[in-house]
């Protein structure tokens, strides 16, 4: 399998951290605490993170303007129009239609109208699952080519919990509310094409005893888990995070993750992460030996959850790092909690 093509679309509006601090401050006016001080340590957090600015929708921006956008930039790279698709997944945690599918829809709106169409939800995890289903089912299936697109505009009003995550009632809430203020919004497509010679690999494994540091648990979870005091720490409907204990996780799992893949990261030209810290992906990239190789979007577009991986693959190539040829790893830590390694020639 061969990744034909990729493209992504980002919102014209830039968010600095200033502007998500004075929108904590002006919703948390009944904070119990010295609010000043919780501000000030969440923006030297998130500098410390090394995040400087975030993509917003703004205006009369519409996700699926986005959507159209990275889907458009990815068929024309390669001669392939809507009604040439075979496959269409979508993926990832943005999309309003989860209960009956997001895939459907989009792809009548796409003009996408003759493929087989499915969702993936699997977090930030879910480009990378697509991808490693695709594999298979092009060995198995006869299909021409699949489409993977994703639309993570998740600071939509009432999306995950936005604007209420942005309301700080106690110094308690931080932990879990502060990932919320690194999330940036993207749509990507990427274009895969079956191959005789084998291109790519992906290795993925799964330990779902930290399940609870990540989730957006929806109204009535209560019925179907048996929960801790950890699950939907925050209600239904808003997204609970523990950033640093998931990045301990994600620093422990890699090392053994990649060791399962077999992958080398020295023979790759460029390793793209999950966009969810720099500072934390350089660490772990230090202790590796493979830190020059990391080429980052999270300083500019902040955490765009199962995005991450296409954005930063086609951000690359618009500025010349990333060209045919390329050899490229990546890495993923996700929610679930997930771990993943994977590497192609692009």
């Amino acid at each position: 399998m061969i990744i034909e093509s990729v493209a992504a679309s980002l919102p014209e509006r830039v968010v600095c951290n200033e502007e998500v601090v004075d929108l904590i401050r002006f919703n948390s006016k009944h904070f119990d605490g010295d609010i000043n001080k919780v501000l000030r340590i969440i923006k030297t957090r998130l500098e410390r993170s090394g995040l400087i600015t975030r993509h917003w929708l703004g205006g009369d921006e519409r996700p699926i303007d986005h959507v159209a956008r990275a889907v458009s930039s990815a068929l024309k790279a390669s001669a392939t129009r809507p009604i040439d698709i075979d496959l269409f997944i979508y993926v990832g945690v943005g999309g309003e239609f989860h209960k009956l599918g997001n895939a459907y829809i989009l792809a009548k709106s796409l003009g996408v109208l003759r493929a087989e169409c499915f969702d993936i939800l699997d977090a930030c995890m879910s480009w990378t699952r697509a991808v490693s289903l695709t594999k298979s089912l092009f060995e198995t299936r006869r299909i021409r080519n699949a489409l993977i697109v994703n639309a993570e505009f998740n600071m939509i009003k009432g999306t995950a919990g936005f604007p209420e995550n942005f309301t700080l009632n106690h110094p308690q809430e931080l932990d879990h509310l502060y990932p919320s203020y690194t999330i940036g919004e993207a749509a990507s497509a990427t274009l895969l094409f079956p191959a005789d010679k084998e291109n790519l690999s992906v290795t993925i494994h799964s330990n779902p005893g930290y399940a609870e540091l990540c989730m957006i648990p929806a109204e009535g979870y209560q019925g179907y888990f048996d929960v801790s005091p950890l699950v939907a720490h925050l209600g239904p409907r808003r997204f609970t995070a523990l950033g640093r204990e998931i990045h301990d996780r994600i620093a422990a799992e890699i090392p053994s993750t990649l060791h399962k893949s077999g992958i080398d990261l020295n023979k790759a030209d460029l390793v793209f992460t999950h966009s969810s810290s720099m500072k934390a992906w350089e660490d772990i990239g230090a202790r590796l030996g493979f830190a020059e190789k990391l080429f980052h979007i999270y300083p500019e577009a902040g955490n765009v959850v199962s995005a991450s991986i296409p954005t930063a693959m086609a951000v690359a190539q618009s500025v010349g790092k990333l060209r045919k040829g390329s050899r490229v790893a990546f890495l993923m830590g996700s929610a679930g909690m997930s771990f993943a390694a994977g590497e192609f020639v692009y």
